[in-house]
């Protein structure tokens, strides 16, 4: 049994932890509504195109970095001279990364985006990719120690920078686009110069060892470099994927503003709005990882187990819930945030999924920190295989409604995968009443409770 200081500090950590990510997505929302307004659905898809070019530099610095720092210091090999090799490496490929897309840029807007305008706001994001990829080490250091007030300090610093830069910029001569990516690349440096200072003065304070021993660089690999492939080619399906999704829609006989419209109106404001609930989940999983590694350091397979039946349980029962109250407000979030009627009918046709969703991102931490990750990184890679797979051939034939099928038949065959590992590693047998009957009761009836009390009021 885990002490209960050191219950009450985990649970202390993830409050703090879900606490930030709720303010965070809350005013992502809050912004991306104001986007919406200032450049339109079209000018959203636009948006999300451009960052899922964007998200590949970043994945190509940033996988696997800051789990390494993570489980070193938790396992207790943790070390200054660990941690600026971790530096190091991600700052390499970091420069590499902002290189390549700064000065293909051009190439990239026309060839694969299908509009030249995306070459300057690519430009503009290139340079911030270094200081993401130090901050993603130096926030690996914070999680291993069950820190996350500075790693939340520095989040909210890098969205109320992002959001207060933009606001100013949207307002001047720039481009909208422009001015957009402008404000995140200054908060992204922002948010370096913060966690760089406190991660010296903790690192000063906890009397981090110098020297981690000869083998440093071999173990970041371990950890880091089957993530770092793994994701990479993960990433790149992803960015082909969203880039087929506007070029599929055209096939199916959409223009390119009515494709790139329909495209922002899933990508740019409904998954958002179903992954908003999920900063819960995310924080409580990534605060497992080092708890998971260090029982696993330390052989306590019953700590495992209880972990893994109380995630299983807490993730499906807050899943179900949410599912039936995105149900629900469906039409009320479509018009408060986006004033449209499609995001609304779309977010209720795919919240059902949200319980697998959430319990998928659970189950891949906890993989992680049992050293799975190159499993968790199999089964995503598949994953997204099937995925540009069925985009170029359904949605050319059957438009957007076939791009909300694949979701929620990419969602279920990861999430299998996953699952399944996880039970195996774990030895941890299915309780179908306790983790599926009760919690998908409990949406029902918060779903059929909001509709009573709506009859009532009305």
């Amino acid at each position: 049994m885990l002490s209960v200081m050191k219950k009450r500090g985990f649970y202390i950590n993830a409050a703090v932890l879900a606490g930030g990510s709720i303010l965070l997505r809350l005013s992502g929302l809050w912004f991306r509504s104001y986007i919406c307004g200032r450049i339109g659905a079209q000018g959203m898809g636009l948006y999300q195109l451009i960052f899922s070019v964007f998200t590949l530099g970043i994945t190509a610095c940033t996988s696997g970095i800051g789990l390494a720092v993570t489980r070193l210091t938790s396992e207790g090999r943790g070390s200054t001279k660990c941690i600026i090799k971790c530096m190091e490496f991600a700052l390499a490929l970091s420069f590499i990364s902002a290189g390549v897309l700064f000065f293909s840029s051009g190439f990239i807007a026309v060839r694969f985006i299908g509009n030249s305008c995306a070459a300057a706001p690519l430009r503009i994001l290139a340079p911030g990719l270094p200081f993401i990829a130090a901050c993603a080490c130096l926030k690996g250091y914070f999680f291993a120690i069950r820190n996350t007030v500075v790693p939340v300090c520095g989040e909210l610093l890098e969205q109320g920078a992002a959001i207060g830069a933009s606001a100013a910029l949207l307002n001047t001569s720039l481009p909208p686009l422009n001015a957009l990516m402008l404000g995140s690349t200054a908060s992204e440096a922002a948010a370096f110069v913060y966690i760089l200072i406190m991660f010296s003065i903790f690192a000063r304070k906890n009397g981090l060892p110098h020297d981690g021993g000869s083998d440093v660089m071999h173990s970041i690999l371990h950890i880091a470099g089957p993530m770092l492939v793994g994701s990479f080619l993960r990433s790149s399906l992803y960015s082909a994927e969203n880039l087929m999704i506007p070029a599929g829609l055209r096939r199916h006989g959409s223009d390119y503003i009515s494709a790139v419209a329909q495209y922002g109106v899933v990508q740019g404001m409904v998954m958002p709005v179903v992954f908003f609930p999920m900063s819960f989940v995310t924080s409580v999983a990534a605060l497992l990882i080092p708890e998971i590694a260090e029982a696993r350091a330390k052989n306590r397979p019953g700590v495992i187990s209880s972990y893994v039946q109380k995630a299983f349980r807490q993730t499906l029962l807050f899943g179900f819930i949410v599912t039936g109250a995105l149900i629900f407000f469906a039409d009320d979030i479509g018009f408060f945030f986006f004033d449209s009627r499609q995001a609304g009918t779309i977010l209720r046709i795919i919240a059902p999924i949200a319980p697998i969703m959430y319990l998928d991102n659970m189950v891949d931490n906890i993989l992680k920190g049992l050293d799975q990750q190159v499993y968790s990184l199999i089964f995503n890679f598949s994953d997204s295989l099937m995925r540009v797979a069925l985009i170029a051939v359904f949605i050319p034939m059957f438009g957007i409604k076939a791009y909300i099928a694949i979701i929620f038949a990419s969602e279920i065959y990861n999430a299998s995968l996953s699952i399944g590992r996880l039970l195996k590693v774990s030895r941890v047998k299915v309780k179908i009443a306790e983790w599926i009957v009760i919690p998908a009761l409990s949406g029902a009836l918060i779903y059929f409770v909001l509709c009573l009390i709506r009859k009532i009021l009305l």
